[in-house]
């Protein structure tokens, strides 16, 4: 009886572990959307950033962002302020619009006249509707572009180099790749 007991002490001791990894992972993996530091705000983004180590293209700085439409621009400002390259997870928060010109600046404003130059790649949620033309303009390393959702032909327009927009509206939800430096008019894109 009492081999019994030991047995199944040491069975319920180690599910109760096993549970408890699992819900430390779990835990872990929805804190950190897509993988990489959860933030909130541009403040938030420029802190984590100047704390990392300098970095390539082939191993950006992974962050996931709880981020609406007014503070795209903010969060473009703090890339290529930081000079660390990015892979941003947009999916954080309920984010409906990309607009014009988000990731680009193209008027005489001092503060950065110029693309998102460390974006390498950018996770866009399903809630996302639309993205508005020259979005991602001048975002030279953007390589990889992941879809969670679908976007209307009628709310895209234009907003990354090359054919992406077109490959996209054929292919669909999912990761879309090119090569780095990205030419504006003859990037080839390719849905993996």
């Amino acid at each position: 009886m009492k081999n019994t007991n030991n047995v199944l002490s040491v069975r319920v001791l180690g599910i109760i572990a096993i549970m408890v990894i699992f819900t430390i992972s779990t835990a872990s993996c929805f804190g950190q959307s897509g993988g990489g530091k959860t933030l909130n705000s541009a403040e938030e983004l420029k802190k984590y950033l100047d704390s990392q180590p300098a970095n390539s293209p082939n191993n950006p700085i992974k962050v996931s962002m709880g981020a609406n439409a007014p503070m795209l621009p903010k969060i473009r400002v703090v890339l290529n302020s930081a000079g660390k390259y990015v892979s941003l997870n947009l999916t954080g928060n309920a984010l409906t619009e990309i607009p014009y010109n988000a990731f680009y600046r193209d008027d005489n404003k001092h503060d950065d006249i110029r693309g998102c130059e460390m974006l390498v790649s950018i996770t866009i949620p399903n809630s996302v509707t639309s993205i508005g033309s020259d979005a991602f303009k001048a975002c030279f390393n953007l390589t990889s572009v992941t879809f969670q959702g679908i976007i209307d032909k009628d709310n895209i327009e234009w907003p990354f180099h090359g054919d992406l927009e077109k490959k996209y509206l054929a292919g669909g939800i999912g990761t879309y790749t090119t090569t780095a430096p990205v030419d504006y008019n003859s990037a080839v894109w390719t849905k993996k």
